[in-house]
């Protein structure tokens, strides 16, 4: 609600975000859309608490966004993701289910089955320094839904994907839809929102 965040770049103030407000309802796809540069990144890291020092109200499930307890039903998949290059598709899952405090008889078998849904399951003990950007991309999607969030938020879900990896994501997160999770999720690519999405934000110059 009337969230607004200024920067300071090389001595001048720029506003990245100006008096933003959306919501977004349970089992509900929202696309939020706009130009490189436009506030998108930064809306996603006030969600997340990665920026905490803004104008306005943030809050998640009820809970103040700057309480760690507001991310508990919560996964986040960045727009190039960061996965420690020397641990296995696997390794990264089963770290996952543990940060999350999530424990199962079958944790190994429910990690293949999630990245199987990916197309990664054949790489799954390979490192990740040795996979492809895309199949990166692929485990890090992976590594999200593996905890099964009730919101997903996502930014540039299907970049550094090949057309038949885009379907495949897209796909999943229609199937992931209709089992009741919300996404939220950020693109320039307006034929990848229409795909998925039930309604749509638009930002242009923090605005």
């Amino acid at each position: 609600q009337r969230v607004s965040k200024t920067f300071s770049v090389e001595g001048r103030l720029v506003q990245a975000l100006r008096d933003v407000s959306f919501n977004l309802s349970e089992s509900e796809v929202f696309g939020f859309v706009g130009p490189n540069g436009a506030g998108k990144s930064t809306t996603i890291k006030v969600m997340l608490d990665i920026i905490n020092d803004y104008q306005g109200r943030v809050s998640i499930y009820g809970v103040d966004a700057r309480c760690a307890e507001a991310r508990q039903a919560l996964a986040f998949v960045p727009e190039s993701p960061a996965l420690y290059e020397q641990f296995t598709p696997l390794e990264i899952l089963r770290m996952a289910l543990s940060m999350y405090g999530i424990k199962r008889k079958d944790a190994n078998a429910w990690c293949m089955s999630v990245l199987e849904r990916f197309s990664v399951a054949e790489n799954a003990n390979r490192r990740i320094r040795e996979l492809s950007k895309g199949n990166v991309q692929r485990v890090a999607l992976a590594h999200a839904m593996v905890v099964q969030p009730k919101l997903l938020v996502l930014d540039e879900p299907l970049s550094g994907l090949d057309p038949v990896g885009r379907k495949d994501v897209v796909d999943i997160l229609n199937e992931y839809k209709k089992d009741g999770g919300a996404i939220f999720f950020t693109s320039h690519v307006l034929h990848d929102v229409e795909r998925i999405a039930d309604r749509f934000g638009f930002i242009n110059k923090g605005e």
